[in-house]
């Protein structure tokens, strides 16, 4: 009896399909994107990318450069505001990511725990001067598709050309990044996709390999919304971007009436972050939430620190809330997903801070949507394998 009881429980293990990753290579290809306009006073449309079939794509890789100018001065939000705005859209013209200015969509790299050293600003392949006709600029830009790749979870499908996904933006005015120019900016945009071959079905053994990622369909979303700051004095504001999913991460941006990024305005400390019945945060003093950001993201450098080889430091009016740093390290993107903020669309989320002065306070939501459309939004169980 215990003989056939084994027996059965082997066959068990054995019929379990292999891991997705066991079956397919993740593949970097490039040469289908390739754009260049000029930066002038008004801004530009570049051709959409339409994405061509590759398999499950787990991101996009955007190379910008600029060239041309002899003089100029630099602004506070660039090189990657040359993007007045960029967003990419599924099969169905909705958008997964944005739409964003392009310094929001640094931010996404910069905090949204996908690589280890995340910050475009601080690469070694990063350039901003006003003083070269070599290389005004030249910065690396990631669209996020893949959430965790040690399963993967969150890869899109991309498997049919007559229904692809998208990815459009808009160059703008020269003013978004230089001043006071001389000569005449040149951008130049080339993408390269990041995916997964279609896997094998079984391997040299003869085994099962899993025919998709696990949780086929999740998707993660990134976008903004924002709360208008009359003038100082103290809010008691309902925040309802991305309400009625899993959050993964928040950014708080403040800025000021001119737009610019404001951190002497920030609430210190934040009176409270209330989520249903219970406080997220409460008197948190703004130096601890900076040293627990320093902390978590390695980022010790000075606020808006930036060059090639530079120690990376926080952004100015830049907040951040994590529920994707459970796991190694306490580092953001060393996640079970187990401890994601998990919503309803009338949840209540309400910030309560005395603010310095008026502008806008933006939210960027970076929240998860479990595969299975409408019906499975709240299937949080399957981000984790049921666990």
């Amino acid at each position: 009896m215990a003989n056939a009881t084994a027996q059965k429980s082997t066959k068990q293990t054995q019929a379990r399909p292999r891991s997705f990753l066991v079956g397919t290579q993740a593949v970097m290809e490039g040469g289908d994107y390739d754009q260049t306009v000029t930066a002038d006073t008004n801004s530009h449309n570049l051709q959409p990318w339409t994405l061509q079939a590759t398999g499950w794509l787990r991101g996009l890789w955007l190379v910008v450069t600029g060239t041309g100018l002899t003089a100029g001065t630099v602004t506070a939000d660039g090189p990657a505001a040359i993007f007045q705005n960029i967003e990419l859209d599924d099969v169905n013209n909705e958008a997964i990511f944005g739409p964003f200015d392009g310094y929001t969509a640094r931010l996404t790299n910069k905090y949204g725990g996908y690589i280890f050293a995340g910050d475009p600003y601080t690469n070694a392949t990063f350039a901003y001067s006003g003083t070269t006709t070599t290389n005004n600029f030249t910065f690396c830009l990631y669209i996020p598709l893949e959430i965790v790749s040690r399963d993967p979870l969150g890869p899109v499908a991309s498997v049919n050309n007559t229904a692809s996904l998208t990815l459009r933006a808009t160059i703008a005015p020269v003013s978004a990044v230089f001043t006071a120019v001389t000569g005449t900016l040149s951008v130049h945009v080339q993408g390269t996709q990041s995916f997964y071959w279609e896997p094998k079905k079984a391997d040299n053994q003869g085994r099962q390999i899993m025919g998709e990622p696990p949780a086929s369909g999740t998707t993660q979303y990134w976008t903004q919304g924002s709360v208008p700051i009359a003038g100082a004095g103290t809010i008691n504001q309902q925040l309802i971007t991305g309400l009625g999913y899993p959050f993964r991460s928040y950014a708080f941006v403040l800025r000021d009436t001119t737009g610019a990024r404001n951190e002497a305005n920030f609430p210190n400390p934040l009176i409270g972050l209330k989520f249903e019945a219970n406080m997220l945060l409460s008197n948190y003093s703004k130096t601890l939430w900076r040293q627990q950001m320093a902390a978590k993201y390695g980022y010790n450098g000075a606020l808006d620190a930036t060059g090639a080889g530079t120690i990376p430091g926080g952004d100015s009016g830049v907040f951040m809330l994590n529920w994707n740093d459970d796991f190694f390290m306490q580092k953001p993107g060393g996640e079970t997903r187990r401890s994601y903020l998990i919503t309803s669309p009338g949840s209540n989320f309400i910030i309560n801070g005395a603010f310095g002065g008026a502008g806008n306070l933006y939210s960027v939501v970076n929240y998860v949507a479990p595969g299975g459309g409408a019906a499975g939004r709240q299937n949080t169980a399957a981000l984790t394998g049921g666990q």
